[in-house]
C-alpha cells in the first residue's frame, strides 16, 4: 500500500505550479456556471481546491482521512474518513479526485463507488501523472534500475475507464530546483511506492538527472481526465 508522506508532499507542492494549473483548468471546465454540489476526495495538506472553487457550488464536501487544521472556506464541510470505507447518502454533480488513485487498495471498487455517488449528467475529474516529458522517462529508467517494469497509474486508470467516454487534457507542470540533490528530494513523493529502493539508488538517479534534465526545471505532464455520467 502506498503511504502518504506529509513532508514529501509539502516539499513537492512548494516547488511546483501544479495546483494553480489544475484550478485554472477545472474552472474552465465549470465555465463559470453555478453548480449544486461538489465532492472532493482527498486534499493533501490544505483545502486549496476548496478555497479556489467552492464559490461555484451550493454544497462543497471534502472527504479526507487525515485531520486538517487549516480553516475551511465558509460553507465547506469536511468529513474525516477513508473513501474506501465511508458511506454517503448524498450524490454529487462534480467529484474531484486529484492524485488520490495511487492510495486506494482496491482501485476498481473505489472508482465504481465514485460513479455510484455521481448524479446523472455529473462528472468526475481525475488528476494523475502522465508518462511523457521528464517524468515518464525517469520512471522507465528507475524501472530498469530495479529490474522491474514500471506500471503507470495512468495506464491503470485508462484500463478501469474502458468502455466509458472521457476527455483527457495535458497540463505540463514545472518543478523548479536549485540543485539535482534538491530535485531528488522533491521527487521523493513520486516514488513513495518504493521509497527504500529510491533512496538506495540515489547516486544513480542523480546521475540520470544530471545527464537528462537541462536547465533548472523538471516537467511533469499532469493528466486531467473528465468523465461524465
Amino acid at each position: 500500500m502506498v503511504k502518504f508522506n506529509v513532508k514529501w508532499y509539502k516539499k513537492f507542492i512548494e516547488s511546483t505550479n501544479e495546483k494553480d494549473l489544475l484550478v485554472s483548468k477545472i474552472s474552465d471546465l465549470l465555465e463559470g456556471k453555478p453548480q449544486n454540489s461538489c465532492l472532493e476526495i482527498g486534499l493533501g495538506i490544505s483545502p486549496y481546491f476548496a478555497q479556489k472553487l467552492s464559490k461555484n457550488f451550493k454544497k462543497y464536501i471534502i472527504v479526507e482521512k487525515r485531520i486538517i487544521k487549516d480553516k475551511l472556506p465558509e460553507g465547506v464541510e469536511m468529513i474525516n474518513d477513508d473513501w474506501e470505507n465511508i458511506k454517503l447518502d448524498n450524490k454529487f454533480d462534480v467529484i474531484i479526485a486529484s492524485h488520490v488513485i495511487y492510495y486506494f487498495n482496491n482501485k476498481k471498487a473505489a472508482l465504481e463507488k465514485m460513479f455510484n455517488t455521481l448524479n446523472e449528467g455529473g462528472r468526475i475529474i481525475f488528476v494523475i501523472n502522465g508518462k511523457t516529458s521528464d517524468y515518464g522517462p525517469l520512471k522507465f529508467a528507475f524501472g530498469d534500475m530495479i529490474r522491474k517494469k514500471y506500471i503507470f497509474t495512468y495506464d491503470k486508470l485508462l484500463k478501469l475507464l474502458k468502455g466509458r467516454k472521457f476527455r483527457e487534457y495535458t497540463l505540463p507542470s514545472t518543478i523548479k530546483f536549485s540543485s539535482f540533490e534538491d530535485l531528488f528530494e522533491t521527487l521523493k513523493l513520486s516514488f513513495n511506492s518504493c521509497p527504500e529502493e529510491y533512496e538506495k539508488l540515489k547516486g544513480r538517479i542523480i546521475k540520470y538527472l544530471k545527464e537528462n534534465i537541462k536547465g533548472q526545471s523538471f516537467i511533469i505532464d499532469q493528466k486531467l481526465i473528465e468523465v461524465k455520467k
